[in-house]
């Protein structure tokens, strides 16, 4: 790997390697502000939103079809397949891109069978009771699949996210419609019927998600809605926070505590269920949520606007956390996925005071994040972000 990346000088740190470009080592010497992404960096959520994902798939596949599939069937690997192609930063479109490929991958006798239910429920207002009323007529499987053919369809569906790139879901319809395979009445149809509006409450998907992630009391206190779908133990209870309370300490001798913020494609009180007082030691003016995204999309919404997407790749919310930290010469953003690199390659175009650290050990798959990183030729990388005070105190210090 040092042959091959000799751009980099690569340190051996306890936690791993950690792989700095030469060329931007003396601009990291002005770093004095520091974003963070929350899911990945902040906190550990491989046994919180990739379980979901993977839960949420399962579930709903069953309930349209009858049929059983392992609740691992879309694996870390997919998972990471789908996060690499650049658009999927919003879990629950990892969650629609699985459902819509396996659906549309049926066989046409059942894909008819399917259109006819979801046509005639596709009136029942709310997304639990269109799920639970189809769920009920289908009860259990007419047809068999053997578990040859469920792992071919597991390649198939890692093969497919090869097509995908940072489009996200608009890609995943590109890729499905132009594949001919299917019809687009009843792709048009199984949209409508599992996605709707995408808002809890309304979609199914989003819905399923939130009440498998949260779990029944948290989900009623985020959305005012009584969970009617899933009503087990929230997999936001596994999530763990990562920094540590000496790395914020640390970083904030070296830049100042106002200058840590948050760009983060998560809610506000999931973040806080975890971090609980740990997210008070950023700047509050400094801290973007999913919530505050969604608002001004809302916002934009009401005014006319075409639909606009703000959500990472999109820079807005470096952007906006960064407002709040001026003035600063350098800041430094930490993410855990391409979305993330990509989102400050957008921003730098704009404004050239960002740089990009990706952090791979708290991903599933932390070899090939470390390389997609190197591929990418991000400016610094690294295990996590508790290495990251060690690292930017001996460049200040002149020591590498």
């Amino acid at each position: 790997m040092l042959n091959e990346f000799n751009e980099y000088i690569t340190l051996k740190l306890e936690a791993g390697e950690a792989f700095l470009r030469k060329d931007i080592i003396e601009s990291m010497k002005s770093i004095d502000a520091i974003i963070f992404d929350c899911d990945g960096v902040l906190i550990d959520i491989r046994g919180s939103y990739d379980k979901t994902i993977s839960k949420s798939v399962a579930l709903i596949f069953e309930g349209l079809t009858g049929l059983k599939i392992p609740e691992d069937f879309v694996s870390d690997e997919i998972i990471f397949l789908f996060r690499r192609s650049g658009g999927f930063n919003n879990d629950w479109d990892i969650v629609y891109g699985s459902l819509m490929f396996l659906l549309s991958s049926l066989p046409e006798k059942v894909r008819g069978e399917l259109a006819e239910l979801m046509a005639r429920l596709m009136h029942l207002k709310g997304a639990a009771r269109r799920f639970l009323a189809i769920k009920e007529e289908v009860g259990e499987s007419a047809f068999n699949v053997s578990c040859a053919e469920l792992e071919k369809l597991r390649e198939n569906l890692k093969g497919f996210t090869m097509t995908l790139d940072e489009a996200g879901v608009i890609s995943v319809d590109r890729a499905i419609l132009s594949s001919g395979a299917v019809r687009k009445s009843f792709y048009s149809l199984l949209k409508m019927f599992i996605e709707s509006s995408g808002r809890v409450g309304e979609s199914i998907i989003a819905t399923v998600f939130e009440e498998i992630f949260c779990g029944p009391d948290l989900f009623e206190e985020i959305y005012g809605i009584k969970p009617e779908i899933f009503f087990g133990r929230g997999m936001i209870c596994n999530g763990k926070p990562i920094i540590s309370w000496e790395t914020l300490e640390h970083l904030s001798s070296i830049v100042g505590k106002s200058k840590l913020g948050v760009a983060s494609g998560s809610r506000f009180k999931s973040a806080r269920y975890v971090l609980q007082g740990i997210l008070d030691y950023f700047n509050p003016e400094a801290r973007v949520f999913l919530d505050d995204i969604e608002s001004i999309e809302e916002e934009y919404s009401k005014r006319g606007f075409l639909k606009v997407n703000f959500k990472k790749p999109n820079p807005y919310s470096l952007f906006k956390s960064s407002w709040s930290l001026e003035p600063f010469r350098l800041a430094l953003f930490i993410g855990d996925s391409i979305e993330d690199a990509m989102a400050v390659k957008k921003a730098k175009m704009l404004d050239s005071r960002f740089i990009f650290a990706g952090v791979y050990k708290y991903t599933n798959l932390g070899e090939e994040a470390k390389r997609e990183f190197l591929n990418f030729k991000c400016d610094l990388i690294l295990p996590s972000v508790n290495e990251v005070p060690y690292v930017i105190e001996r460049i200040k210090g002149g020591k590498i």
